[in-house]
Order: structure tokens, then C-alpha cells, then sequence
């Protein structure tokens, strides 16, 4: 599960941990977050990534995705 929003330390924190509690693999979006303070925000992404799941840009996870998509394609042929 991509996690994105505003108050990465409280609305996008609080679904990415419930998700992680219902055993999702879940992905907070460093870039498409955002809190009211870069402390804050550096804060809230480094509790989860250390406890609760990964932390990567966008770019990031397309570059994965597009990996595994390349995989897959090449196992039908």
C-alpha cells in the first residue's frame, strides 16, 4: 500500500501503521508527504521505516514496479 497526504505524522502515520497491523506491506511516499515542519516530518518517516514498513520516493517505487512488470512480461513469453 503507497501511503500519501498531508501531516505525515498524524493522518498519513496513523493508516500506514493500521495498514501495516492488517499485514499489508506498505510504502510511505517520502515526496508526496508532507507535516508542518521538516523535523516533524523527517521524525514521523523515520519511526516507520525503522518499526513499520519502507519509506521511498515516487521514483523509487516505479522504478520497483517497472522491474517486477519487466520480470513478469519476460516469464509469459
Amino acid at each position: 500500500m503507497l501511503i500519501a497526504g498531508t501531516k505525515t505524522n498524524v493522518c498519513c502515520e496513523s493508516t500506514a501503521r493500521d495498514a501495516y497491523m492488517l499485514d499489508y506491506r506498505v510504502v510511505m511516499l517520502s515526496d508526496c508527504t508532507a507535516t508542518s515542519s521538516d523535523e516533524e516530518h523527517a521524525a514521523a518517516l523515520n519511526t516507520f521505516q525503522l518499526y513499520f514498513g519502507d519509506v521511498m520516493t515516487v521514483d523509487e517505487v516505479t522504478v520497483r514496479m517497472q522491474s517486477v512488470t519487466d520480470r513478469q512480461a519476460g516469464a509469459v513469453r
